[in-house]
């Protein structure tokens, strides 16, 4: 992968990110403003009532279904950017994807049962719908900012796997590098392995253990290992140390 490749794969990354949440937080606004209007003229018991009878999962997961659908998809396209150097197969790959799907519908069911208690706990208090989607996206990781954390780490950590599977394909002796932004958000834990210049996969694991090959420096992380070649971008290993200096 070269300059325009990494570069485009975080943007990539970023883009889909925030198209997700920005879905995930409309639909958030959709259902709240819905099951205020579902109330009529109930009392706040009757309101209670009914909507313990009402499936708000799966409202949630239909108004998110593009969400989910552009969320699966842009594994496709991440796959695209990954500098393959073993192969791996069909059903391991989707079988990645398949994991992070699980993963995100996981973050909607969660997010269907705060919206609903939220919901029961405006109307009972007798608040407005605004105040209720601040309370939602006040908890939970359903904020923005959080949203987007979540899903970019979520992609990150695909193309990781999916890197360290080759990783686990090559010879002993493969050399390795760490790769991505070098600027002032860049974690001192990054800067400290692109410093490292390169290394086995054995020296990797014996210097910062075996995580870092799956969660990098954790989350929000725009680098990864990657097989060492001529001219890498994002490697540079002199500009990393100079940085790591000057935090001291």
């Amino acid at each position: 992968m070269g300059v325009d490749g990494l570069m485009s794969d975080q943007l990539f990354i970023e883009s889909n990110s925030e198209t997700i949440a920005d879905i995930i937080l409309e639909v958030q606004e959709r259902t709240i403003a819905e099951l205020y209007a579902l109330r009529g003229s109930k009392s706040a018991e009757e309101f209670i009532r009914f909507i313990e009878t009402l499936n708000v999962e799966g409202v949630i997961m239909a108004k998110a279904e593009n969400a989910i659908a552009i969320f699966e998809a842009s594994h496709s396209g991440m796959l695209q950017s990954i500098q393959g150097f073993s192969d791996l197969s069909e059903e391991t790959l989707q079988t990645l994807v398949n994991y992070n799907k699980d993963s995100l519908l996981s973050q909607l069911d969660n997010m269907a049962q705060i919206v609903k208690k939220e919901v029961i706990n405006g109307v009972v208090a007798g608040s407005p719908t605004q105040f209720v989607l601040n309370k939602v996206r006040g908890q939970g990781a359903l904020s923005r900012g959080q949203l987007l954390t979540l899903i970019s780490t979520s992609m990150n950590e695909y193309s990781r796997n999916v890197t360290k599977l080759m990783i686990d394909n090559m010879p002993d002796d493969t050399k390795y590098v760490y790769i991505g932004a070098l600027d002032g958000k860049t974690r001192p834990e990054c800067l400290d392995m692109m410093s490292r210049g390169e290394m086995t996969k054995a020296e990797i694991q014996g210097a910062f253990g075996s995580n870092v090959f799956t969660s990098g420096g954790g989350y929000n992380c725009r680098h990864k290992w990657e097989i060492s070649v001529q001219d890498k971008f994002g490697h540079d290993p002199e500009g990393a140390k100079k940085r790591l200096e000057d935090l001291d």
